[in-house]
């Protein structure tokens, strides 16, 4: 990774932990109760606003058309195209919002039709929602101070936003710990003014930002923010899609169901986070400069190089976690209100939600490239189209196979999304680099399928002791363990050939010769 995917990947572990230790205090406070699953559906209609307005995806939509400004050095009209879309988009989201905090309870009883919850539960989940909400429209404004700290490569101070929005948000629960989960509400809109807004505004300022309040909802550039906007908010993907089938359908499974999903997604989703997102993030600035440069045989390069390099790790990764699922839940979340049982239940989820996590983390680098190239509809329809066709699946396999239903279907989803969208760019764009990045890959796969049974039985022999030991020596046996996995999961790779995996282990025993030559016994 480069410096800017190193920032990125430290950030997003950092706040990827933190979000871990928010869901202990959770798990600790209400384990997998009626309150918690509260919780999880007060997040629902925030979401789904959040997605309406492209929020997550802003910086994807502003980047190319910001970039464009100034590589034609007109520094002006780069910054009244700023504060024109803020405002123009600041407005329509303020709109929504509105009815959006009167109607609540109504929106949250039309997503989770296909749920049985009762009327406590929605009164829960409404009075969480009307808190959370106003935190959309922090996040809305610094997504866009965020992307033009992005356009400058300026990637620190952007970084820190979901470490202190995580942060308040534990803070808030400790703080209000005597009244159930109400804190942990308050400490979204708390955590969302800080991170993504007070501190963004000092970042962007550090980058020379120029705000005016200036607003031409008929500019050229709004209807083609918007043109390239519409496509992505009637979009679907993998993660958006996963979370709304939890919330959607996790009450089909019990009172249990929204919290169970939802605790084994956030352990899953610290490996996409960690290793898709950052990639993508950081790639992502240079992908829509050669687009702009018409260079695509070095964008097909980058892209295939990415994928590849992030796909030799996040094999031994995952297959790591899928071995040590249990230990890594009772290490997580295994006291107060969360039980041996449930730790059990949860670490089964997990192991399902894995196959997963390749798809969404591949899904985080492509879909970037065809983004940047302005192809928004391609990636809209095709995953859209995909998911709506799960959608029966998920009605259909639930009554038979149960909760399990749920990340399997996900998973089969994000890896159809994923290998229509590797053929539809190969054919559009050209294929230069994937040839080598697909044989890195299928050995990555092949280490990965090798190692399972001997894993599977590890799994069988230590299990023994991973449910009887004290959690430090949990922790410990968990830690070597997991090294050990990955470590000869990635030299099986570098046994069989793979060119990235070679790369790896030999910039790994660099770095690590490198620090033992600084150690006062080599000096």
């Amino acid at each position: 990774m480069n410096k800017a995917a190193l920032i990125i990947a430290a950030s997003l572990l950092g706040s990827r932990v933190l979000g871990i230790f928010r869901e202990m205090l959770l798990a600790r406070t209400a384990g997998v109760s009626a309150e918690k699953n509260a919780l999880d559906l007060a997040f629902l209609i925030p979401d789904v606003l959040n997605h309406v307005i492209s929020t997550g995806f802003l910086s994807i939509i502003f980047i190319p058309i910001f970039t464009g400004y100034l590589t034609k050095q007109d520094e002006s009209g780069a910054w009244k195209f700023f504060s024109n879309i803020l405002n123009t988009l600041g407005i329509i989201l303020l709109v929504l919002t509105i009815p959006s905090f009167i109607w609540m309870r109504e929106l949250i009883q039309l997503f989770t039709s296909a749920a049985t919850l009762d009327s406590a539960l929605l009164d829960r989940a409404t009075y969480f929602g009307r808190i959370i909400l106003p935190a959309q429209l922090f996040i809305f404004a610094g997504s866009f101070l965020v992307a033009v700290q992005q356009t400058r490569k300026q990637f620190l101070i952007p970084s820190l936003t979901g470490l202190i929005y995580n942060a308040a948000i534990i803070i808030g629960g400790i703080i209000g710990r005597k009244n159930g989960l109400e804190g942990f509400a308050f400490g979204v809109p708390a955590g969302a003014f800080i991170g993504f807004f007070l501190l963004q505004i000092w970042g962007a300022k550090r980058g020379g930002v120029h705000y005016a309040p200036y607003l031409n909802p008929k500019h050229p550039d709004i209807y083609r923010y918007l043109k390239m906007m519409i496509p992505m908010s009637l979009g679907v993907g993998t993660m958006f899609g996963l979370e709304i089938i939890i919330r959607s359908f996790g009450g089909y499974f019990g009172s249990s169901g929204i919290s169970s999903l939802n605790y084994a997604y956030r352990i899953m989703y610290t490996l996409v986070a960690v290793f898709g997102f950052s990639v993508g993030v950081a790639g992502y600035p240079d992908m829509a400069r050669l687009v702009k440069e018409k260079n695509f045989s070095e964008l097909n390069q980058k892209i295939w190089k990415s994928l590849s390099r992030m796909f030799v790790i996040l094999v031994p990764a995952a297959l790591a976690v899928g071995v040590l699922a249990f230990p890594v839940v009772r290490i997580l979340f295994e006291r107060g209100a969360f039980t041996r049982e449930t730790s059990e239940f949860v670490a089964e989820l997990l192991r399902w939600y894995l196959p997963a996590s390749l798809g969404m983390c591949l899904q985080a680098v492509l879909i970037r490239s065809f983004y940047a190239s302005e192809q928004m509809w391609t990636p809209t329809l095709l995953n859209t189209g995909i998911f709506a066709l799960t959608i029966p699946l998920y009605l259909l396999a639930g009554e038979r196979f149960g909760i399990y239903s749920v990340p399997f279907i996900g998973a089969l989803g994000a890896l159809t999304q994923v290998g229509f969208m590797i053929w539809i760019w190969s054919r559009k764009n050209g294929n230069e680099g994937m040839g080598l990045a697909l044989k890195n890959m299928r050995i990555a796969l092949a280490a990965g399928v090798i190692l399972f049974l001997p894993a599977y039985c590890f799994e069988k022999f230590a299990g023994y002791c991973f449910r009887e030991i004290s959690l430090i020596l949990l922790i410990v046996a968990t830690g070597i363990s997991g090294v050990l996995l990955f470590s000869f999961t990635l030299w099986i790779q570098k046994c069989f050939g793979s060119t990235d995996a070679i790369d790896l282990i030999r910039e790994l025993k660099g770095k690590i010769w490198g620090k033992v030559k600084r150690l006062p016994l080599f000096r």
